[in-house]
């Protein structure tokens, strides 16, 4: 089965497909006849990016904390993840499953139940820490991180970062381009308008969320092959 990374890098590949069609017939910049082809082009490259990190960030914690389940039991696990999975599963089973549409209060009580059982036996739920809110940003990618233990998380892979970068960055690079890029998602998804992004940005995106997700795969994995040698 693909892992959360390669299916990321398949679906990045979508976005430079668009941008390859998009230099290859078209001028830069556009003439006035091109203008509403390179928008759709560019805008949809945009939100294929943005979209395929958000769904990247919630394979990738699902596929590693599910590594955790059943074979650490949840106490001995860091305060974090405990009091996380606890609180978080409980709140999810209260409201509605995520990503489902929402169901009354009285279907909620099997799940509830169940929740409670699971976290009684000491058994972690790797769902309850994949919400990014639709919205992959800085602030909600650092929490998503902070959530499983692993605080600091552009702080951590900045040294790396800067490596593939290959180029010295200021220490709010990371999460000041992840918003940029994201931002840009916005105005594209919201105001069906992508006229003002450039190819360059467009290119600097793809390279920047590779980079970005290949680090956060790597930080997680190495995050969960010591919870293996420190809390079995």
């Amino acid at each position: 089965m693909d892992t959360a990374l390669q299916q990321f890098k398949d679906s990045i590949e979508m976005a430079t497909s668009l941008l390859s069609i998009e230099r290859a017939y078209f001028h830069n910049p556009p003439n006035l006849s091109e203008q509403k082809a390179v928008q759709g082009l560019r805008g949809g490259a945009t939100v294929l990016c943005v979209a395929a990190f958000e769904n990247f960030l919630r394979q990738l914690i699902e596929e590693q904390l599910g590594e955790i389940k059943p074979k650490i039991e949840l106490k001995k696990l860091p305060e974090k993840i405990f009091t996380n999975n606890v609180y978080k599963g409980l709140e999810s089973a209260m409201k509605s499953p995520l990503y489902h549409p929402p169901i009354s209060r009285k279907d909620r009580i099997p799940n509830i139940e169940k929740t409670c059982k699971d976290i009684i036996a000491g058994i972690i739920d790797p769902l309850v820490f994949c919400d990014v809110g639709s919205n992959p940003n800085s602030k909600n990618v650092k929490s998503l991180f902070g959530d499983i233990d692993l605080d600091n998380i552009f702080d951590r892979i900045k040294p790396k970062f800067d490596k593939n970068w290959k180029s010295p960055t200021s220490a709010t690079f990371i999460p000041d381009k992840l918003d940029e890029i994201v931002n840009r998602r916005h105005v594209v998804a919201h105001k069906a308008n992508a006229l003002n992004i450039t190819r360059t940005e467009l290119k600097q995106a793809t390279k920047f969320l590779t980079i970005l997700a290949t680090l956060l795969d790597s930080e997680i994995r190495a995050h969960i092959k010591y919870l293996f040698k420190t809390c079995v």
